[in-house]
């Protein structure tokens, strides 16, 4: 073989072992899933809601076993029942619920936009329910009871407190999608999307989930029963 052709040679040998190195990095990015406590922070939108002649939407919430594949009530390991933490907020930035919903390995909510998220807002009872704004979820281990609420005596009167409202540290992941609705000019009315939410990235000095916390905190212990949030009609929380 000539010096020319082998040269040719070694040259589209590498120009192929390079483009097979792309192709692999490229489709590691492309299918990676984040695991672990780094996936447990996720955020959506609503719209639309409480508005007369438009239909209510969900938001869906899965445990997929993040952190174990068995729950409390199966009396084996690794448990893997989580809390979704759920903070909404209205457009205005303002905090008007909050709580937190159990949910079992393989478990599934489903929440009502208008019924479960925005119908006991903590706000002045002269202002409509919250049309539109922003969810925000974040995955934890339950207290060590095995609950995402407990009741604690202050001062000798018995109150609960959801996990979201105290100082707990993220864990586990969740998988949420929620649904829009949104209004046309011509049959049908409405059309409705899901979308899943997305994730994001708490601050590094901790003040986002440090604010979300002692701002669920104040809901829960000002409000006379107001700002809190259901979890579906599937099982308490």
């Amino acid at each position: 073989m000539s010096k020319e052709k082998f040269t040719l040679s070694l040259r589209v040998m590498w120009g192929l072992l390079a483009t097979s190195l792309i192709l692999c990095l490229t489709s590691t990015v492309a299918f990676a899933q984040p695991t672990g406590p780094g996936d447990s922070y996720y955020i959506g939108y609503f719209g639309n809601a409480n508005l007369p002649g438009f239909p209510d939407t969900q938001v869906n919430i899965v445990n997929p076993g993040s952190t174990g594949g068995y729950s409390a009530s199966d009396f084996k390991t690794p448990v893997g029942d989580l809390c979704a933490n759920i903070y909404v907020f209205k457009s205005d930035q303002e905090p008007v619920e909050c709580c937190s919903c159990f949910i079992s390995p393989n478990g599934h909510r489903q929440l009502s936009t208008n019924t479960d998220l925005t119908h006991n807002p903590l706000q002045n009872l002269s202002v409509p329910a919250p049309v539109s704004g922003v969810i925000k979820i974040v995955s934890s281990d339950p207290f060590p009871g095995g609950s995402c609420v407990e009741t604690r005596t202050v001062n000798g009167v018995p109150s609960q407190l959801a996990i979201a409202a105290t100082t707990y540290a993220p864990d586990g992941s969740l998988r949420t999608w929620n649904t829009h609705v949104r209004e046309t000019t011509a049959a049908p009315l409405f059309t409705i999307s899901e979308t899943p939410f997305r994730p994001a990235t708490l601050s590094p000095d901790n003040s986002e989930l440090s604010k979300l916390q002692s701002q669920c905190y104040v809901l829960w212990n000002t409000g006379s029963g107001r700002g809190r949030c259901t979890c579906g009609p599937n099982t308490p929380s």
